[in-house]
Formats: C-alpha cells, structure tokens, sequence
C-alpha cells in the first residue's frame, strides 16, 4: 500500500511523480485507520483521531458522489455494495458514527462475517456469492512497461509477452452475391447448418462447372430457345430483342449470334453466354468497331480463352477491328478454328507468329490491309502448314519474301490459293520485260551451268536477257559474267515459281 506521509521514489521509473487521486489517498487513510485500531486508545494522539475522522467524512463524501453517478462503481473501479452498514469507532467513542457504503474487503473479520449473513440468500437484498473485487482500470501490462508518471511494479512473468495462436479454418463455399446465382429457391432456413452448407457447396459446385463448360443455355428446341432469349433480354435490356428475333424466318443459335453480331451486340456478357453453343461461325466486326468508342477488343476476346469454349467454331472474322497482336493469344485454343480473317487491324509481324499454334486446324488466313506485316513473317506463314487459302493483299511482303513462300510451297507439294500485294502482282505479269523469257538453246536455264560456259557463251546468254531489259550488261570479265548470269537465271526460276503459284500451275521446270 502506498503511503502519502513520505516522498515517493521509484528506482525503475525516474520519472515517476504521483499525482494522488482521492482515491488513492483514501486507501492510505484507510491503511493508516487500522493501523490506528490496533492500537490501543490511550496510545492514540488527537493529531490521529482528526485525521481519522477527517478520512470517514472524505470517504462518505466521495463515496456518495460515486453513487450518484453510476450505481455500480467507484471512480478508482472497484464494486460497492449499496446495502448501507452503521459503522462506529470503537477506538474513539467521541467519534460519530456514519451510515455509508463500505466495500466488503475494507470490513474487519468479524464484520466480514456479519455482512455475508445479512446479504445471504433469502434474505432481504440477499445475493448468491459474494462479489469480487475488480481488476483496477490505469495498470499497465509487462509489455509496454508502466506509463510515464506511474509507479512501476515487479513483473512476474519470464518472459517480454505471450504468443496466442488461434488456428481458423478457411471457408471456400461463400461466394459474393453478385457471383453466386442460386439454381433453385432457397428453402426456409438453408444457409444455417449442414443444409446451409451444403447449399453453399451445391452453389460454389455450380458456380465451377459454368466455368469450366459455361453455363447451360438449353436445346435449340422452341422451349429452350425462348428460355434462351429470356436471358439475352436480361443481358441487353431495351432493345426489344424478343420481338425482332421472331421476326427472323429460322431461329437457332447460330441465327441469333449472327442477328446480334450484324447489329453490334456482341459484348463480352453476351458470348460468354454462348460459350458452350454450337455455332460455327462469328462475326465481331459491327461489336468491336473504332467508331463506336465503348468496344474493347480486350474485354471481349478473353471470352475466347476460357476452358472449353466454342468447341464447334471453325469462323471468326474480325476484320477492320482494332485487334492488337498480343489479343490473338485468346484465340490459340479453339480446336477447330480453321477460317481467320484478320484484314486491315492493324497488325505486324509478331501477329503472324502467334498464330502458329492454330497450325493443326488453320486453312483460310487473311491478313490483308496490315502493312506492317513484311518479308520477317514469311517464316511463320511457312508453319501453316495446312493454308489453302492465304491473302497478303496489301501487306509489306514484297517479291523477295514472297520467292521464298513460293519456294517452300513447291518443294512441300502444297496447293495454295494466293492473293499478293498488287506491287507484287504487277511485277509478275511483266516478267518478259526483266529477262528473257523462256530462252531457247543453246542458251541455258540452269544456274550452275553458269561456270561451265565459255566467254562467248557467256557473252551470248547475256545479250539475250539485255534484249528484254536494258539494265543487263552482256560484257566484262568471265567470273563477272558468269554470276551476273547466274543471278538472273536463279531470279528467273524464282519468279516462274510464283507466278505458277498465283496461277495454280506446276511449274515446267525447276
């Protein structure tokens, strides 16, 4: 117990400087006034019986005003008993006795006992157990340490604080409103309980399956094509889509994806539904054009890369879409696209690689209109394998690359319908004003016979070319003419190679 008679010193806390509360200066009274019980009377000085009487008359005083304002504790926290006890000074009988509320552990033994009989239980005011006193409000724990102006205490613990691991069990049936879309009515108390979780689970179930294979969109039967249309219209609200989707002389699903995308209603929203329907062909050009501002290519073409989506779809067409080459990566996994058309998107070389993936099931490609594609993107185009339709209308594929597409084209056997720059196609219809022609002998075609012919064989071959093109020169030295004439012989064979390839002919000779 603190004493208030003496300076306080605090070792551990330099700073401690008390500021006594009544309370607090109460308890040392108190201490003090059985100290002076024991004691006997004629031992007691008058300095002791005033400040004893002092203490009774502050302790009334600022119990009363406690009571005042809450019925049930102290300023200093600790629980009073309303049940008012006479209490006398037996060491001074001059004192006057008062009629105040007293906390049981401040009673004497044998009051103690007094008091739990008066309170007992069928008594008047009586009560089941004694009540305890209250942990005081303002003590602090051994890990922050006391407080600045507070005296500090002698800790009992080892160590600097305790570590209390609760272990919780993460909980994968919920799911956000907004996600989970209840397939059947909710029955009367069905989220409490295991039938409220196995509610949940049949729900997160579902929510996995129109993941994995999209969600249920019914039979082309006339039921299941207007519960369909049903869903559409909550999807695109205010367009009267019902009406104008009868008006149609045959419906399925293929008619209604064509209707919507003719319109430029194919959101993102609207394919996922129809993920997992059998359409065969998609035209996205009205949905995603620049003019309308709101369309994302990103937004919508992901749609395409979900697990087990449009499984039947052999068409895609996005021409004159503000496709980006890195979007193409969502369409490397449909399994049996075969027709992509591509034209004027804007797209460059890296475009044309990421479509080497769909090697196995592309034959139509048109990438027409993208004049970024160059000669660099031959070397994918020659991966797809199977193309027998390819248009590079209007691309930056100029005659050398298109020689080398020629080339592989003829050594792989392919057949191939061709559709080529119009620089590229002009150049081939004036072949004859390049070089000779079809020369005859004793001039040659071959171009490693170039090193076996003499000067004047050499001379003779390349006036012969010179005939049809001004820009070759017949003379010089034999090595000279001899890879001159090598060069045009090779450039010859190239080019009949393509002009066979556009005209769909084997060439005569190699």
């Amino acid at each position: 117990m603190l004493r208030f008679d003496a300076p306080s010193i605090d070792e551990n806390n330099p700073l401690y400087c008390p500021s006594v509360t009544p309370a607090s200066y109460l308890e040392s009274l108190r201490h003090k006034r059985r100290d002076l019980s024991t004691r006997s009377r004629g031992k007691t000085s008058r300095n002791d019986r005033f400040q004893h009487s002092f203490a009774l008359i502050l302790e009334k005083a600022l119990v009363t005003d406690a009571l005042d304002s809450s019925d049930d504790e102290l300023d200093h926290g600790e629980r009073v008993f309303k049940r008012p006890r006479t209490i006398s000074n037996s060491s001074d009988e001059s004192l006057p006795a008062y009629s105040y509320p007293i906390p049981a552990w401040e009673l004497e033994d044998e009051q103690k006992q007094e008091f739990w009989d008066s309170v007992a239980p069928g008594s008047p005011g009586g009560c089941e157990k004694p009540m305890h006193k209250k942990q005081r409000r303002g003590c602090f724990t051994e890990l922050h340490g006391p407080p600045k102006y507070e005296r500090s205490g002698h800790s009992v613990q080892d160590s600097s604080f305790d570590v209390v691991v609760k272990h919780e069990t993460l909980s994968y049936s919920a799911a956000p409103a907004s996600v989970v879309k209840p397939r059947t009515p909710i029955a009367a108390g069905a989220g409490t309980g295991n039938n409220g979780d196995t509610f949940f689970l049949t729900q997160r179930i579902h929510i996995l399956e129109d993941e994995l294979y999209g969600p249920r969109i019914g039979t082309e039967s006339p039921r299941g094509l207007q519960s369909f249309i049903e869903v559409l219209e909550r999807v695109l609200p205010g367009i009267r889509l019902k009406e104008r989707l009868a008006q149609l002389s045959m419906l399925s699903h293929q008619s209604i994806v064509d209707f919507l995308g003719a319109h430029g209603y194919l959101n993102a929203r609207v394919l996922a539904i129809f993920r997992t329907s059998e359409i065969r062909w998609i035209t996205l050009t009205e949905s995603l054009a620049k003019e309308n501002g709101l369309n994302l290519c990103g937004d919508i073409l992901p749609i395409f890369s979900r697990p087990n989506s449009f499984v039947f779809l052999t068409e895609l067409s996005l021409r004159d879409t503000c496709v980006n080459d890195f979007d193409l990566t969502y369409i490397q996994r449909l399994p049996k696209l075969s027709t992509l058309l591509l034209d004027n998107c804007t797209l460059s070389n890296e475009a044309v690689f990421l479509l080497v993936p769909l090697k196995h099931t592309l034959t139509q490609l048109s990438i027409g209109s993208n004049p970024r594609i160059n000669d660099d993107a031959v070397p994918a185009l020659l991966l797809l394998a199977k193309l027998t339709f390819l248009s590079i209308l209007d691309t930056g594929i100029q005659m050398h690359g298109l020689r080398r597409l020629a080339r592989t084209i003829y050594d792989d056997d392919r057949i191939i319908d061709i559709e080529i720059p119009i620089a590229c196609e002009d150049y081939v219809d004036h072949l004859q004003n390049k070089y000779a022609l079809d020369p005859r002998p004793p001039l040659i075609t071959d171009p490693d016979a170039c090193r076996l012919l003499s000067i004047e064989a050499l001379q003779r071959n390349l006036a012969a070319h010179a005939a049809r093109n001004s820009n070759i020169i017949a003379t010089g030295g034999k090595v000279e003419m001899a890879e001159r004439l090598r060069n045009i012989l090779e450039m010859r064979a190239a080019d009949m190679l393509v002009r066979d390839m556009i005209l769909g002919e084997d060439s005569a000779e190699g």
